[in-house]
């Protein structure tokens, strides 16, 4: 449009001002008043500003999704999906998991920063408690009941130690515990195979969250901490020098794993002072001894070596039976009436043990797998290494022959190829691990077994 002093009006800018003279009873509804403000508004910001376009891509969230974003009030485990995650799989996922099962309260948040989306979410208090019966979560008892742990069941909940509610009955650790079972409870359904894609397939029955993380449709899962509790154990456990750890308090925070393996580290500590303090005697004594003496010495002090060792075991052994019992892990559950871990892969089908639906692999296509892929490969790995550290060693021999200078370049070169064999065998490791459908128990102690027989 001409302007009377001849130049040429902005279109947009003219609609920016028609529309900053409005009133919402020119318009149908106050809804559609705002509406048409944001829109002009956005309008004249492009205009503006040249980088507005990426400006609003950086800032704003796609309007879909918005739709759904509620106020964060708490969250216990939040989902990161990769930049570029279309909107389709973003909403797909929200409607499964605020589906009938798991029934999550999942709040939409965009990282401005990373220009991520991001799932924030917890659960309900019924959802919470019915999902802690699912798992069997070991509670204690009211004395009056007969103290001790027992498996949670909700019927009984008057009878556990501050059963009163979710809130007091479930620590910040079993709450992300139990969020996250729910999250993997979320399964494909008929009709659910092509949704993720070209990203991921799925299958009817399939655990849907742990395999996006697999396939890089989830960037990471992770809980949150609680600011409280972590102040509370820096002061306890962290500033503190010689003070006994506190270990019921890590358990309560970070889980039994974690606090079995720190309750494993101290005691270990402490018991070795006694290896230390008799070999500093005899350290003294075969200072000024002959050589019979030193002799009888080395032989004593490693008979003394074997002794301290049994006992030590010995000791470990009753101090871990009492924490277990003390921590409600001592009785663990049948590897048989445990759940296949999120991962597993078969045909679903009624288990005979539990009468419920699960996913069964063949013994045969285990074993076939086993001895037409992992042992070979392990053997390649094995004769790899072996050739490997033979050749360099070879190597450092004549290099230390004919070429007098850089004789450390063989041992460099050695460190080198050590390093570059313990990446790569341990993700052949964990693949090879994650390809044979196994329970969680098994999977787990089969990961810790490989990778302690390739690091020792």
């Amino acid at each position: 449009m001409e302007g009377e002093d001849g130049s040429v009006g902005n279109p947009e800018k003219e609609d920016y001002e028609s529309s900053s003279h409005s009133t919402p009873q020119e318009h149908r509804s106050f809804a559609e008043f705002a509406k048409d403000k944001l829109d002009s508004a956005g309008r004249e910001l492009r205009r503006r500003l040249p980088m507005a376009g990426q400006l609003g891509a950086h800032l704003m969230h796609p309007r879909r999704l918005l739709l759904h974003s509620t106020p964060t009030q708490h969250t216990d485990v939040v989902l990161i999906f990769p930049k570029g995650l279309p909107d389709s799989m973003l909403l797909w996922l929200l409607q499964k998991l605020r589906g009938s099962r798991p029934r999550l309260r999942v709040c939409v948040r965009q990282h401005a920063s990373s220009q991520c989306s991001a799932f924030y979410i917890t659960a309900d208090d019924d959802v919470l408690l019915q999902t802690a019966e699912e798992m069997h979560l070991p509670k204690q008892l009211k004395p009056e009941f007969g103290g001790g742990y027992k498996e949670f069941t909700v019927r009984d909940m008057h009878c556990f130690q501050k059963g009163s509610s979710a809130a007091e009955l479930l620590n910040s650790q079993e709450r992300g515990a139990l969020v996250k079972h729910a999250l993997e409870s979320a399964r494909a359904e008929p009709g659910d195979e092509h949704a993720l894609e070209p990203a991921l397939t799925l299958r009817p029955g399939q655990s849907i969250v742990p395999a996006c993380v697999s396939r890089g449709v989830v960037a990471s899962m992770f809980p949150l901490h609680e600011r409280t509790a972590l102040e509370n154990l820096r002061r306890k456990w962290v500033k503190t020098l010689f003070s006994p750890q506190p270990i019921d308090e890590i358990s309560e925070y970070f889980g039994v794993k974690i606090a079995m393996y720190f309750a494993w580290l101290g005691h270990y500590t402490q018991s070795l002072t006694v290896p230390a303090a008799v070999g500093f005697i005899f350290w003294i004594w075969l200072g000024t001894a002959n050589d019979n003496w030193k002799d009888i010495a080395y032989v004593l002090f490693s008979l003394f070596n074997v002794l301290w060792a049994c006992v030590y075991l010995e000791t470990w052994k009753r101090y871990s039976n009492v924490l277990a019992y003390k921590w409600g892990t001592l009785d663990q559950r049948d590897e048989l009436l445990v759940e296949p871990r999120p991962l597993f892969q078969g045909e679903m089908s009624t288990s005979s043990v539990t009468g419920r639906p699960e996913p069964v692999y063949a013994a045969w296509r285990r074993r076939v797998w086993r001895h037409c892929v992992s042992f070979p490969l392990m053997c390649v790995c094995l004769s790899v290494a072996a050739v490997a550290t033979f050749a360099l060693l070879r190597a450092q021999d004549w290099w230390e022959t004919n070429i007098v200078y850089f004789t450390w370049i063989p041992r460099a070169l050695l460190a080198i190829i050590i390093a570059v064999e313990e990446e790569v065998y341990a993700r052949i490791a964990r693949w090879l691990n994650d390809k044979v459908s196994i329970s969680q128990l098994v999977h787990e102690f089969v990961l810790y077994c490989v990778l302690l027989a390739r690091y020792g």
